[in-house]
């Protein structure tokens, strides 16, 4: 098996979680280090993190993708595990299921997982069918839109993500792009907190901005080869 992995769970006003999800992950044997990125908390996130043996950096700015450039480029191992700071129902063994499918030519591991109050109205009508279109090898992938994976940070330029809640996608489009092989572990069921309409409005216009930009320098780049 590879080295081992450091942990980052991006965090904004998660007190009651994030603490509950670094104990349970920080003594696995393949976890070197959690850190939990505290952006713009107003509770006690960062203390109850702390406090439980994480590292703890500050972003100051919102948005996912800025959470995650901050945690990557903070995290001391170059196999990065992005989860989730309010998991509900949360089994500590997908660590593992995630760093034991690491292999020759994979570059990220995706966490596939169900959730039964959440039918994926952004992975069946947004994400899968513009994979299809535009990203095609990636059509094996079922659980695209999964926000538990574990990544090689090192094959993707961490300034080039994208700041929004587009970014976990972003990710496996850019590990793919690098010629790497993006796989799934089936790790059960997990619990997050139920979304309304305007964070399902918002994340749509995020993930669509996200594909047309890709698929406008697949163009440029067919261009030049002509």
């Amino acid at each position: 098996m590879p080295d081992g992995v450091s942990i980052v769970i991006p965090a904004r006003n998660e007190g009651d979680t994030v603490g509950k999800i670094v104990t349970a992950v920080i003594n696995l044997p393949c976890v070197r280090e959690v850190v939990v990125v505290d952006t713009a908390s107003w509770d006690d996130t960062a203390k109850v993190a702390a406090s439980a043996g994480a590292v703890v950096v500050e972003e100051p700015e919102l948005g996912m993708g800025r959470a995650l450039k901050t945690g990557y480029a903070a995290a001391k191992y170059p196999w990065v595990m992005k989860l989730d700071a309010d998991l509900e129902k949360f089994d500590p063994k997908l660590v593992l299921m995630l760093a034991e499918a690491r292999e020759p030519g994979v570059g990220l591991v995706k966490g596939k997982w169900q959730d039964p109050n959440d039918d994926m109205p952004m992975t069946r009508l947004l994400v899968r069918p513009a994979i299809r279109q535009i990203f095609p090898g990636l059509r094996h992938v079922r659980a695209v839109n999964s926000g538990l994976y574990l990544l090689n940070r090192d094959l993707i330029d961490l300034d080039a993500l994208v700041d929004t809640n587009a970014a976990d996608i972003d990710v496996m489009l850019r590990v793919h792009m690098a010629g790497k092989e993006v796989v799934e572990v089936e790790i059960g069921q997990i619990g997050h907190d139920p979304r309304n309409v305007e964070h399902y409005n918002l994340m749509a216009e995020n993930i669509l901005q996200l594909f047309l930009q890709h698929y406008a320098r697949q163009i440029r780049e067919a261009d030049k080869g002509t």
